[in-house]
């Protein structure tokens, strides 16, 4: 009885709506990265790379910056969730005076 009670608890935390998201993270210049995580009910490789891109998007502009994605890469992680990796450069605006 105790092992199908572990097993049911395993199955729905592998099932349950998962994610996360690291911060952007410089690489250079202007270049930065991203990745994220999404179990299958959140989207898997779907949702994973939403989620990459929503952080890519969030860190070009607080620096007041447009996005310009170069790179995504998305895969299959265990059990069922996906991930993805975002490569992105924030180039400032015409016009706009960073800093």
């Amino acid at each position: 009885m105790k092992l199908k009670i572990m097993a049911a608890i395993s199955v729905y935390a592998v099932l349950s709506g998962c994610a996360w998201q690291t911060p952007a993270m410089k690489l250079d210049n202007q270049l930065y990265q991203t990745s994220a995580n999404a179990s299958l009910a959140r989207g898997a490789q779907t949702g994973a790379r939403r989620l990459a891109l929503e952080e890519a998007n969030a860190k070009c502009t607080s620096l007041g910056s447009e996005i310009s994605v170069l790179d995504i890469q998305s895969h299959w992680s265990f059990p069922t969730n996906g991930v993805a990796f975002v490569t992105f450069a924030c180039n400032p605006v015409e016009g706009h005076k960073v800093g």
